[in-house]
């Protein structure tokens, strides 16, 4: 029951930092690291991806990665449309630090750095 209820509260929050970050450009700069990170800690993406989407994060957050140059590597490499986790999902399997309730949206310079924050964590957690 507790998963499920904090289940529930990320995608209410991740919601909300997606309409945020369509409704303003400045939060969008954030946009693929927030995708990245609630995927990978929701348990959403595929066992065969969740590998492949840490080194992505991993990119996009030490190395400047382009989005658009990962999504074609990824086509390519036969990921396209085979990302997503269809089994249950395991949400407790790390012990978090932070979640996307730790990302405020009161500013946009706020939002950018509690998003980089917590997709660091994301990574740092789950590599460790």
């Amino acid at each position: 029951m507790r998963q499920l209820k904090k289940m529930i509260l990320w995608k209410e929050k991740f919601a909300d930092c997606l309409s945020v970050e369509f409704s303003n450009p400045v939060y969008f700069e954030a946009h693929h690291l927030l995708v990245t990170a609630y995927m990978l800690q929701s348990d959403g993406y595929s066992p065969e991806y969740q590998p492949e989407a840490l080194k992505l994060l991993e990119e996009f957050l030490y190395f400047n990665a382009a989005p658009n140059h990962i999504i074609i590597r990824n086509r390519y490499a036969g990921f396209y449309g085979n990302i997503e986790n269809n089994g249950e999902r395991n949400i407790d399997r790390y012990n978090w630090n932070l979640d996307i309730l730790s990302v405020s949206t009161q500013t946009a310079d706020i939002y950018r750095q509690d998003v980089r924050r917590w997709a660091a964590d994301v990574l740092q957690v789950m590599k460790t």
